[in-house]
Parts: structure tokens; C-alpha cells; sequence
């Protein structure tokens, strides 16, 4: 508590006193060493919030620290920042929620990449919670298919996705595969599948950690790569952590890219900032997008003007001044009912009185996302 209380809105470890710091052998070891700017760090209300990861219940793993309350963000007020609307329910523990938020695709960036494709029958894999599925939906398709290994993954996404056959499956164990395989293709029914969709899991990739380009569950891509080449969907959409780049120099990148191709897709690599597309989010994410019978490249409307960083972390200014700016923390969370720390319940009642902004509205589905883009883009 002496942590948090001592780091103004906006700051980070470095505003902490050299007297709380020496408590803590790990801030002795940030402040000796030097750190990222994003350790114990507070949200500032007027800018979209940093990353949202699978540790927003530690404060010294990112920037989750309440704009004004002395305490971490709750699990709700990451699913705000994540855009998942309050509809959205994760099961399981408290360990596996924390992971199911931090670990989801924005479902708003999802809708943004599904706008420019084709709609029609989706298979995702690796779905996790479901956010790349709830965007793809949000976008008028329907998930007929989805699979993941985690068990409370799978039980979150039955609960938020009744309509979908959900399979719990481990894809490095070649049974389960070819199993999720076999109920693809029995609930496809003869249809074509129009895309096949799927975050491999990125820890390999990752820049949060110590990125490990051996890590055997990089290898989960390319058994996503397999399952194109026996389903032969029109089109293909991996989502994944900016590190897939520069991962073996860009080898794994190229392989990808090159698997497609052989497969007669047309590849597009979208860099994506989540602001620009409605989250209150920082989030930095890469889209590897292969089309059939389709030679131009998918280009995504940007509703919203990306931040830009400068020399330091409280030097950040609005990247263009002919698009609206982003939805900030304030506009995403300011409604949700005060929380003393340790306190709070799974459900506090909601008064519609407390709603602040267009965002609060589309959060709890009084309006559409073509209303809330229309009445921003209005107002500048």
C-alpha cells in the first residue's frame, strides 16, 4: 500500500521514495538495474491504459494501478479496457480469469480485422476467452467451431457462446488433432469454411518476458498451418504479439508467409494499434491475414488517432489531428462503483445513472458500435 499510495496518476516506479523502495528487494533491484516505465505503474484518465496482461492482479508487472483508488483495476474494469462488454462472463478461478482477460484479443480490434474480410461460417482456434471470436461475430459471422486446451478457457467461452461446439483440445497431441479435425469437418457438414481464425499461444514471442524462440508451443502455429491445408478455408487470420517479427530474424514470420502463399493465398501483415480501433488500450498487435482469389491487400479503416510516444513515458501527444482521439480510461471505467482494496463482490449492482460516456453506453449495449463511432467522430 505504501507502493501504490506514493505513485501519482501518470507515474511509475520511478516516484516511489528511496525509503518505501529499500522494503522491497525487487524495486531495489529496478531502481539499481533500471526497469520498463510501465513497473507499478498508475493509469492516467485521459490516455487509453498500457497493455492489459495476464499479471494485472501485481502491480509491479505493468501499469494497473487505479487512476484515483488506491488499489489494482478490477477484473471488470480490465475487461472495459480489453472492450469486453459487461455481457461478458469469465468462469473459473481467480488465476485462470486474470489469464482469460489479459491473455484475450480486444474484441473491438478483432471486429476491425473481421470488417475487411468476407463473412461467413468461422472455425477458431486457440480461442481462449473468445475475444477474436466475439469481434467476428460482432461483424455479422458465425463461429460454428471453436477449441482451445485450457479447460476454464473452454467454460468461459460455452457460457458467452451457446451457438458455438466447443472442443477442448491439445494440439500438440496428435488424437486430439486429428479428433478436432474430424468434428470440424462433421459439423461443416459439406459447407466451405469461409475462415479459420486463431491466436497461437505467443509466450515464445513475447517481449514481456524473456522471449524463448524455442519454446514448444511456437511450434502450435504452424499445426494451425496444417489445419488450412486440410480445411482450405478462403481465408486465414493469425493473431499474435509484435515479437512474432523478429523472432530467429524473422524466420518464423517468413515461414508463415511463405506456407500461405504455397497455399495460394494472398498475405497481407497488418501492425496494429488497438486505440485506433476503439479500445482504450495500448496494446500493439500483428495480424497475419492470407486471402483466396483476392490480390489486394486488406486495408483497415482507422477510426481513431493512434498515441504517440516521445523521448519519455509522460511525453505522449495524439498522432493525427484529423481523426478523433482515442478512447481514454476515464471515458472506459469512470462508471464502474468504487472498490476499497481487498474489498468488492463478483456482482455490485449497477445504477444506469452513473453512465459517463458514449464508450460506458456501448459497453453495456445501449447503443451499437455504428452509433458510438458516429457520435464520436461528431464531436471531434
Amino acid at each position: 500500500m505504501e507502493i501504490i499510495q506514493s505513485v501519482p496518476q501518470g507515474g511509475n516506479w520511478q516516484d516511489i521514495p528511496l525509503r518505501v523502495i529499500q522494503k522491497s528487494a525487487r524495486l531495489t533491484q529496478i531502481h539499481n538495474s533500471g526497469g520498463r516505465t510501465t513497473y507499478y505503474g498508475r493509469l492516467k484518465h485521459d490516455l487509453p491504459s498500457y497493455t492489459i496482461n495476464t499479471y494485472f492482479n501485481r502491480p509491479g508487472n505493468g501499469t494497473f494501478i487505479h487512476p484515483e483508488q488506491n488499489r489494482l483495476i478490477s477484473m471488470r474494469e480490465a475487461a472495459r479496457l480489453q472492450s469486453f462488454s459487461d455481457r461478458y462472463r469469465f468462469l473459473g478461478s481467480y488465476t485462470s480469469r486474470y489469464k482469460q482477460i489479459g491473455n484475450a484479443v480486444p474484441p473491438l480490434l478483432a471486429r476491425a480485422v473481421a470488417s475487411v474480410l468476407k463473412a461467413g461460417l468461422v472455425v477458431d482456434l486457440f480461442s481462449g476467452a473468445g475475444g477474436l471470436s466475439d469481434g467476428f461475430v460482432q461483424a455479422g459471422n458465425k463461429v460454428i467451431v471453436a477449441s482451445d486446451f485450457n479447460t476454464n478457457m473452454c467454460k468461459t467461452y460455452t457460457y458467452n457462446h451457446p451457438d458455438t461446439k466447443v472442443i477442448q483440445a491439445d494440439l500438440h497431441i496428435i488424437n486430439q488433432s486429428n479428433h478436432l479435425l474430424e468434428e470440424i469437418e462433421h459439423t461443416l457438414s459439406g459447407k466451405h469454411l469461409t475462415t479459420l481464425i486463431g491466436g497461437p499461444p505467443c509466450q515464445g514471442f513475447s517481449t514481456a518476458g524473456n522471449r524463448n524462440t524455442i519454446d514448444p508451443r511456437n511450434s502450435l502455429v504452424f499445426r494451425m498451418l496444417e489445419f488450412v491445408n486440410v480445411l482450405q478455408p478462403d481465408q486465414i487470420v493469425i493473431e499474435n504479439v509484435p515479437g512474432l517479427k523478429w523472432t530467429k530474424q524473422g524466420q518464423v514470420l517468413n515461414s508463415i508467409v511463405r506456407t500461405l502463399e504455397k497455399e495460394e493465398y494472398a498475405v497481407s501483415l497488418l501492425n496494429l494499434h488497438s486505440e485506433e480501433f476503439g479500445v482504450p488500450q495500448r496494446r500493439r498487435r500483428v495480424f497475419v491475414i492470407g486471402v483466396r482469389n483476392e490480390k489486394r491487400k486488406q486495408l483497415l479503416r482507422r477510426y481513431f488517432s493512434p498515441i504517440i510516444r516521445g523521448k519519455n513515458r509522460i511525453d505522449a501527444r495524439l498522432g493525427s489531428k484529423d481523426l478523433p482521439p482515442p478512447v481514454n480510461v476515464f471515458e472506459a471505467i469512470s462508471d464502474l462503483p468504487p472498490i476499497i482494496s481487498g474489498g468488492g463482490e463478483d456482482i455490485i449492482e449497477y445504477d444506469t445513472n452513473w453512465i459517463a460516456s458514449d464508450y460506458q453506453r456501448l459497453m453495456r449495449e445501449l447503443i451499437s458500435f455504428e452509433d458510438f463511432l458516429k457520435r464520436r467522430t461528431e464531436q471531434g
